[in-house]
This record gives structure tokens, C-alpha cells and sequence, in this order.
């Protein structure tokens, strides 16, 4: 916001940047969600250092550009715009990275630069988004590390580290819970007077958004208008008393809110903070209900919404699942059969040097999904048989055909050229990526291999879908969204799918830490899960996400708002599918 500062604004920050100052606190931890002032508390308490109690300062960005940017259009325009500040500059020995002031100067570095980390002692450092360090800085040892080692020489020093958290292996994560006291801000119901810490599962929006949201199936702009739907009818309802809270009361109850320990501790050393955005008075309680809507059915928004929305960390998603748990994923159908529901079957094909494995899935409204049939083919003639001219007979009596097929072009990749190059229409050439495609969820590239022009080769991120595929199984049978298998599902299916399961994998060069898919063993069969992997590509190119039941009715224009009722997102550990 323009103009002078005005903590009344914000109230939660008044106790943070209160804590700065206390002579028993050493270190104070920011983990927040975005837009919610963080970095200005950090100016404030730099502001404060400055012009009240003078010391050499470090304030440590992710980059050495980050840095040049925040002091060229933050921290310099604060400076100019306070009189004790200005008057304290000087500007002769001034430079973009390094600000001289009467008894005291402010040190800007980037995380990357092992150099600026490691010279003068200072007595306060700031360390502003520390989630997005690199783990080494250059040849050094880690950049938080290096930067604490120069306020070894202050009794006295003063360390904030303020970061949106990634995961709960993310450093600003640990460090929140290693603190002595963790802090949570309550504020009183306008109607109840109860406090309370504002919480996800208890904002609310009309039965007509739910509504919507279901008929959207997956479908991006109906959830888009779901969503738009939630964003002006939305409220907080009190867990005490059921009272609807709007946005008009917000303010007003910051104001009067104060933080609470959730440990008690004597004389702290260390004091950590949490906010989510349902606090910030720049975001509407209709904004959260609107980007939860939106994001849900999308494992790479889904995230940001939890770490940048709600301050929360990404669970770790490892997954370690039995094969016995994916067969009890039964549908009312046996191997060979097409349920109810399904719209079109789609294939994938994992080619081995003298074999192939292949599976065929059903899909319907929803993404939900169906094992139709699996096995292992000898020849090409015989794969050929089962994923160009089988035919599936449903429930309802309609034979249905394979529509998409992907096969693997790993091994043999002459001949799958040639195989897709005979039925363009229904095979595609695949490969998986052998990076991340940058939250893509595959890409397409042209073969300029001589004979085959005109094909097209995929290339998929088997990671992202290896993640979506679990995040279904996940899912109860018979729900939307939800995989099934037949009731006679042989064991080995199982076996197939679970061969695989994710981990945290460090680069041992940069130490950087990423979470993948690794075999369990090396001896584990895993064809059948990617088999199921290149069917899931195909099913999203056939609009699988788009599919909607003619029988659906129409979405409402104009929600209402009810009367306040009971809670239908239930407690925090409920409202989320994962």
C-alpha cells in the first residue's frame, strides 16, 4: 500500500517485529504464506537496527539479482522516504550492495555467493526466503551456515529467518519446529467473542458451489467458474457459535487478535511465527475458497496452495503401497469386461527387447478409470491383434475399441517407428523424460529420422503421472476420480504397479534434494505401472478432463448463501484428498 507505514494495517506484525526487540530472543522465525508482509517486517526491524541500536547488518536474498532488485526498489525507497534514515545515510560511500550508514552499514548478498557470505562479522542478519537457497553456496558449505558464522563475535545478535515453507524437509519447516516457542495468531468471533486461530476447514461457500464443483469433473473452466462462484459467496463461519464472518470483519478482529504460545518456555531463545493468507486483509475469504476450488484437482497447483496460500508444507509424498491394498480397488466387473461409465479405453505399451507388456484402460466422467484387460504379447502380430483390432464388449452391450495407444520406444525403436508409422490413429510413439518438464505434462517433438516424416514422438514427465496414478488410487471405489480393478485381478498386477515408490534423492555435485520414482529393487517387475503411465497420457489426449455426464444438470448462475450449517470440509487432517 502507498503512503506511511501503518502497523494497524497488518496488526499481526506488530508482535513479530516486538519480538525483534527482546533482549532474551536470539533468533525469530517467519513461516508464512505469501502477501502477508513478512519481508516488510524484515525492512522494519533492518529500519529499527538502523536508526536505534546501530550495528553491522547482513540481509541474505536467494540471488545476488534478487538482492540488487530489493535494494534498488525497496530497501533505498524506505531509506529516502524516513527522515532518522536519511539523515543517517551516507550516500558518498553508498553502493547498490553495500549502504553506509553512521555507525553501521547493510551488506546485501545472494545465497550464491560464497564470497559475500563469508567476509565482515556482523551482528544482524536477515535471511529472507530461505527455502530457496541452494543447499551449497559454490564450493562452501550452506549459505545459512556460512552467514550465521559471521555473528559468532555478538553476544548480543539478532538472527530472523523469514521463508513461504516447501516441504517438512524444507529448512524454514525445521526450523519452525525446533523453535522454543511457536506463535499462532487468535482473533475474537464479531459475534461470539470466542478467539480462535483462522483455519481452512472452517471457510465455507453455498451447496451451489459444491454443486458445480462436481459437475465440473476436472474440467478447468468449469472449475475456473465454480471457483468464480465461491469468490462472491464465501464466509468464515465461527466453529463456536456458527456465526458468519465476511471480509468487513476481518480487519476488525486483527486488531484485536493477539498471538499464543503453543509451548511455554522461560526466557526463549528462539521464537518461530505462522500465518496463513486467511489473515492477510489483502485476500478475501471468497480468494481462498476460490484458489482451493481450483486448485485441487491439480497435484502442481495444489501445492502452491498449500505452501504459498496456507504457510503449510507439502507433505512428503513417499509413497509405499502394497499390492494387496491396490487390489482391493475392485469395481463390480471381472478382467476383459468395460464397466458402466466408461466413455473410451486407452493403451500403453512397455516394450522389452524380446516381449511386450501391455494394458488397456477405461475411462469416464471425472477421470475415473477402469483396469479393462493386461497381459504380455510375443510378437508384434500379436500385440498388434490385441490394442488395434480387439474388440471389449461393455456392460450396456456396445464393443468398444482401443482409441489411443502409447508404446514405449526405449528398446526397438525402429520398430515402433515403423509399427506407429502403419496406424498413425491409434499408435503413438513414447518416451519418458529424462528431466523435469517444468510443470509440463509432456511435450511433443517432431522425428527427423529419414522415413518416418510426420511422426510425432511424446515425451512425458512419468514422474507427474506416476503421481497422479497413486493420487487416484487413493481414491475410495466408486468415487469420482477413483481407479478400479476387476474382481479377479491376478496378484502380479499388484506386484507390477508397486515395484516402484518415492524418494528423496540428493544431487551429490549441488546437494539439492528431489523427490522421484525409484525401483524397489532391481529385480522388481514395474511394466504394467508404465504401461498405466502412457495410458493416462493417452487419456488426457483424448480430453479426458473434459468428459461431462449428459445427464448432469445445468450449473446455477447466482448462488445464495444459506444459513450458516455444519462444517462439510470437516477437521484439517479431513478437508484435503491427497
Amino acid at each position: 500500500m502507498p503512503g506511511r507505514w501503518r502497523t494497524d494495517t497488518v496488526p499481526y506484525l506488530r508482535g513479530i517485529m516486538d519480538t525483534f526487540n527482546e533482549p532474551t530472543v536470539e533468533t525469530v522465525t517467519l513461516c508464512t504464506a505469501t502477501q502477508v508482509g513478512k519481508s516488510e517486517a524484515i525492512n522494519n526491524c533492518l529500519g529499527y537496527a538502523i536508526a536505534q541500536d546501530p550495528g553491522s547488518s547482513l540481509v541474505v536474498y536467494p540471488t545476488l539479482d534478487l538482492a540488487e532488485y530489493t535494494s534498488k526498489n525497496r530497501l533505498m525507497p524506505m531509506v529516502e522516504s524516513s527522515q532518522v534514515l536519511r539523515d543517517r545515510l551516507d550516500i558518498q560511500r553508498t553502493e547498490k550492495l553495500q549502504l553506509q550508514f553512521v555507525g553501521a552499514y547493510v551488506c546485501l548478498s545472494g545465497a550464491n555467493s560464497p564470497a559475500s557470505l563469508a567476509s565482515r562479522p556482523i551482528r544482524y542478519l536477515f535471511l529472507d526466503e530461505v527455502d530457496k537457497y541452494p543447499l551449497f553456496a559454490g564450493e562452501e558449505a550452506d549459505p545459512i551456515s556460512l552467514a550465521r558464522e559471521r555473528t559468532k563475535s555478538f553476544r548480543n545478535r539478532k538472527i530472523i529467518q523469514a521463508s513461504t515453507p516447501t516441504t517438512e524437509r524444507g529448512r524454514i519447516w525445521r526450523e519452525y519446529e525446533s523453535a522454543d516457542v511457536r506463535r499462532f495468531y487468535h482473533v475474537p468471533c464479531p459475534h461470539c467473542g470466542e478467539y480462535q486461530k483462522l483455519i481452512m476447514a472452517n471457510i465455507k461457500w453455498p451447496e451451489e458451489v459444491r454443486q458445480a464443483k462436481r459437475e465440473a469433473r476436472g474440467d478447468p473452466q468449469k472449475l475456473r467458474d465454480a471457483g468464480q462462484m465461491a469468490m462472491v459467496s464465501a464466509w468464515y463461519e465461527c466453529p463456536y457459535c456458527g456465526g458468519v464472518i465476511d471480509d468487513s470483519d476481518k480487519l476488525d478482529m486483527l486488531r484485536r487478535g493477539g498471538w499464543v504460545d503453543d509451548r511455554q518456555a522461560d526466557a526463549p531463545r528462539h521464537v518461530a511465527y505462522h500465518l496463513s493468507s486467511i489473515y492477510s486483509p489483502f485476500v478475501s475469504f471468497g480468494q481462498m475458497a476460490a484458489e482451493f476450488i481450483e486448485s485441487e484437482e491439480y497435484p502442481e497447483r495444489l501445492r502452491n496452495f498449500i505452501n504459498s496460500w496456507l504457510g503449510e508444507p507439502w507433505r512428503d509424498t513417499r509413497v509405499e503401497v502394497k499390492g494387496q491394498d491396490l487390489l482391493a480397488q475392485t469395481g463390480e466387473y471381472r478382467l476383459g469386461e468395460v464397466p458402466h461409465g466408461v466413455h473410451f479405453l486407452t493403451a500403453g505399451v512397455d516394450v522389452q527387447k524380446d516381449h511386450f507388456w501391455w494394458e488397456i484402460i477405461g475411462w469416464g466422467v471425472g477421470a475415473t478409470s477402469w483396469v479393462v484387460d493386461f497381459g504380455r504379447a510375443e510378437t508384434w502380430d500379436e500385440l498388434l491383434a490385441i490394442v488395434i483390432d480387439r474388440q471389449y464388449r461393455s456392460q450396456a452391450g456396445e464393443l468398444m475399441q482401443v482409441r489411443l495407444c502409447a508404446v514405449d520406444s526405449g528398446f526397438r525403436t525402429d520398430e515402433v517407428y515403423q509399427a506407429c508409422t502403419a496406424h498413425p490413429d491409434v499408435l503413438k510413439p513414447t518416451k519418458g523424460a529424462s528431466h523435469s518438464l517444468g510443470g509440463r505434462f509432456y511435450t511433443v517433438s517432431n522425428l527427423d529420422k529419414e522415413g518416418y516424416a510426420g511422426l510425432k514422438l511424446w515425451i512425458t514427465d512419468t514422474d507427474y503421472w506416476k503421481d497422479y496414478l497413486f493420487g487416484r488410487l487413493r481414491r475410495a471405489p466408486g468415487s469420482v476420480g477413483a481407479m478400479h480393478v476387476p474382481v479377479d485381478c491376478p496378484e502380479y498386477w499388484g506386484a507390477h504397479m508397486t515395484a516402484e515408490q518415492k524418494v528423496i534423492e540428493r544431487n551429490k555435485r549441488t546437494g539439492a534434494e528431489t523427490e522421484v520414482w525409484l525401483k524397489v529393487s532391481q529385480h522388481a517387475p514395474n511394466h504394467l505401472l508404465d504401461c498405466t503411465v502412457y495410458a493416462c497420457l493417452m487419456a488426457e489426449l483424448c480430453g479426458v478432463r473434459y468428459l461431462v455426464d449428459e445427464q448432469s444438470p445445468e450449473q446455477p448462475e447466482q448462488p445464495s448463501r444459506p444459513q450458516p450449517t455444519g462444517s462439510w470440509l470437516g477437521n484439517r487432517q479431513g478437508w484435503l484428498r491427497r
